[in-house]
């Protein structure tokens, strides 16, 4: 009788709980190699996705653009030291596998850590299509200055260089607005809205001047003339 109590118990309180654990991980075991099966084939469409791209941005060439605009310095100054294509190509990259891993947690049965991912990759084309408000704000940025600083010069204003400058700050200034109201982010928006407040200020204050030493020049000129016709 006591034999049969304590093999009842070990079966009950050991051999039981085992069996159980085991039936779990053999009903769980494919959905795991399945789910790593998932992750291996997504990640080769990622990086066969991301070197195809750079490719064809290469091939553009979106790099050449971006050095004119000098958005390349600007991304080294802040650390980033890829061209613009291979950082285009990364943002794919990670896209493809937030998608990838959303999936797999969904096969697994993790909602919660599922749906953390899916916010994620709701949230990357709007980083996607703030860098491109980036560059091309920063393509007119530069057009505009350079045309603004040729057009004062030619017209002997003494602050072209100033003047194209700070039209060209201004654009840039508009753009990086424009691109943190596509990532939702308000703080940031205010603080640039001031800056751009003082760089406008600050080219209606050079453009005065300038206008102020063209219309000096032309008086003089005109007044030059008449005196000849005079004589």
């Amino acid at each position: 009788m006591d034999g049969y109590v304590a093999g009842s118990w070990l079966d009950e309180v050991i051999v039981e709980p085992v069996r159980t654990l085991l039936a779990q991980l053999a009903a769980f075991l494919p959905r795991l190699l399945g789910a790593l099966l998932l992750f291996l084939i997504g990640w080769v469409i990622a990086k066969v996705l991301e070197q195809l791209i750079v490719k064809i941005l290469k091939a553009v060439p979106i790099d050449k653009l971006a050095d004119q605009v000098q958005l390349t310095s600007v991304l080294s100054r802040g650390g980033i030291k890829h061209r613009l294509s291979e950082l285009i190509g990364m943002i794919f990259y990670w896209l493809v596998m937030l998608t990838v891993v959303t999936v797999v947690f969904n096969a697994l049965d993790l909602t919660q850590a599922a749906q953390l991912f899916q916010s994620a990759v709701t949230y990357v084309p709007n980083i996607i299509a703030a860098l491109l408000i980036v560059i091309f704000g920063m393509f007119v940025a530069s057009f505009l200055g350079t045309t603004v600083r040729t057009a004062a010069s030619n017209a002997g204003i003494l602050q072209a260089h100033l003047l194209g400058q700070l039209v060209q700050s201004v654009v840039v200034i508009f753009a990086a607005v424009a691109a943190l109201r596509q990532l939702q982010i308000p703080f940031f928006q205010e603080a640039l809205l001031i800056v751009l407040a003082g760089f406008s200020l600050g080219a209606a204050l050079a453009f005065g001047l300038g206008c102020k030493d063209l219309a000096g020049r032309w008086t003089s000129d005109l007044i030059e003339e008449i005196r000849g016709k005079k004589r």
